[in-house]
């Protein structure tokens, strides 16, 4: 797994912290009645010793057969991620802050009933390097 991963894998576990109706899975849709997660864009300001303060975009969307559900449910992932004081570390980075970058809109709805709902991140963390 490469840091980005590492990283997308540590959000998700602080979002466990939600307790929404579903597990986040990494991929840019969710599943019926899901949540998910996925890298957007990113950007990346290198220092001479090769760390680095990296900037990504991470999507957030999640469906739902009850629209209330899962507008509720992106709302306060975007609450626990973004109101923290401090965040994970490991060998290879340190996340520094998460802030929203788009509030949950909703984007459709499925053929099946399913809400489609979606929103932003805005990472940044620093990269450690060798």
């Amino acid at each position: 797994m490469s840091v980005y991963d590492d990283v997308l894998e540590a959000i998700c576990e602080l979002a466990d912290a939600a307790q929404t109706y579903s597990d986040i899975v990494i991929g840019s849709m969710p599943p019926d009645n899901g949540i998910s997660i996925a890298w957007s864009a990113s950007s990346l300001n290198e220092f001479m010793n090769k760390n680095a303060i990296v900037t990504m975009t991470a999507v957030l969307n999640g469906k739902h057969c009850d629209q209330k559900s899962v507008s509720a449910a992106l709302g306060e992932v975007h609450r626990v991620l973004t109101r923290r004081k401090r965040y994970p570390e490991a060998e290879n980075f340190q996340i520094t802050n998460i802030s929203t970058l788009g509030a949950p809109i909703y984007i459709g709805r499925e053929a099946n009933s399913q809400w489609l709902y979606g929103s932003s991140l805005r990472v940044r963390f620093f990269l450690r390097g060798d």
